[in-house]
């Protein structure tokens, strides 16, 4: 590590330098950005700890943190993790990490969703994105796509759905995202905080929503980062699967991507060998391991899926259970139980 690198506190006055430097990344993630930390601040209530290593004026890495206090205190990462320009740079942004976990007796810090694993942190490989690079055209897109794939979009587009964009349809896509959610088991944000995510992004973030016989039954938030388009959000209802409307939503992001000018198009996290990543990878897509290293703390080993989903087993079971209104008044303080979670 050069004696000239130095690292610091994020200032107000850094947050275009530190946006410049996260687009100019390869794999870097919207959620590296600036505007991530007002929306988890402003919303979760969790006190940003953003790390700025720069070199003779230069920035060459970045770490953006957040607290999260319970009884599992420990630090977290923005989606993306860490970016630097070298390991030694890594190190250096990690060090005061590393003291506040140790100071503060924290049970670990957690970088998560990392194209990058780091050298000597606990790592967890047990995730993965699917990445499609897109093509000039729509047309020459769909071509890329098997006999099976195409008839399945046709289907759901001869089954009368159709699609509309726009950063107004916050209740509509909350509705679906909701319902599907509870049929999962898994509590999600009041409204307000879709906004949120939405004024923090601006122009770049916005909405699909398709819609069957006057009914949302599918939808998806966006996010264009860096010439890749990204859904964070997405959700279709379950009494509309026979019709596919998964494949006509996915394939008007795809659509819209193109249009934007995107060069590829990111079908978020999943599981390796999941079902959610058979859907994601028939597209064409490839999948792009996802690293999640920790500095441990009080906690002795790194957290496994398992182990979590055994966890809250029990709660999945109840929460699938509840009437739509119960869990949209519960979702949002269950939720921010869980700030780490995108």
């Amino acid at each position: 590590m050069s004696a000239a690198l130095r690292v610091r506190a994020l200032e107000p006055g850094d947050r275009a330098r530190w946006d410049a430097y996260v687009r100019a990344q390869p794999g870097s993630h919207f959620g590296q950005l600036a505007a991530w930390k007002d929306v988890v601040e402003g919303t979760y209530g969790c006190r940003a700890r953003y790390w700025l290593a720069e070199e003779e004026g230069r920035v060459r890495g970045v770490l953006p943190l957040f607290e999260k206090r319970g009884r599992t205190a420990a630090l977290f990462s923005a989606p993306g993790g860490l970016l630097a320009d070298a390991p030694g740079v890594a190190d250096a942004l990690l060090a005061p990490a590393r003291e506040q976990v140790a100071r503060a007796r924290l049970a670990y810090l957690e970088l998560r969703d990392q194209r990058a694993a780091w050298p000597g942190l606990e790592t967890s490989g047990e995730h993965v994105t699917l990445m499609l690079d897109l093509a000039s055209d729509a047309e020459a897109q769909w071509k890329t796509f098997n006999a099976k794939l195409r008839n399945q979009v046709r289907k759901a587009q001869k089954s009368g759905f159709t699609a509309r964009w726009g950063r107004a349809h916050v209740p509509d896509f909350h509705r679906v995202l909701l319902e599907n959610m509870r049929d999962l088991g898994t509590p999600i944000r009041a409204p307000s905080y879709y906004r949120a995510v939405l004024e923090a992004f601006g122009e770049a973030a916005d909405i699909l929503v398709i819609d069957r016989a006057g009914e949302p039954a599918g939808a998806m938030f966006t996010i264009a980062h860096a010439g890749t388009l990204a859904d964070p959000w997405a959700s279709s209802l379950r009494r509309h699967f026979a019709h596919c409307p998964n494949h006509m939503l996915y394939w008007e992001a795809i659509r819209r991507a193109i249009t934007l000018g995107m060069r590829r198009f990111d079908f978020g996290r999943s599981q390796w060998d999941s079902n959610t990543f058979r859907f994601k990878e028939q597209w064409g897509a490839q999948p792009v391991p996802l690293h999640y290293q920790y500095v441990l703390g009080r906690a002795r080993r790194v957290p496994t899926l398992a182990e979590q989903k055994h966890a809250f087993d029990l709660a999945v079971r109840i929460w699938k259970r509840l009437p739509l209104p119960v869990a949209r008044v519960l979702g949002e303080p269950a939720k921010r139980l869980f700030p780490e979670a995108l």
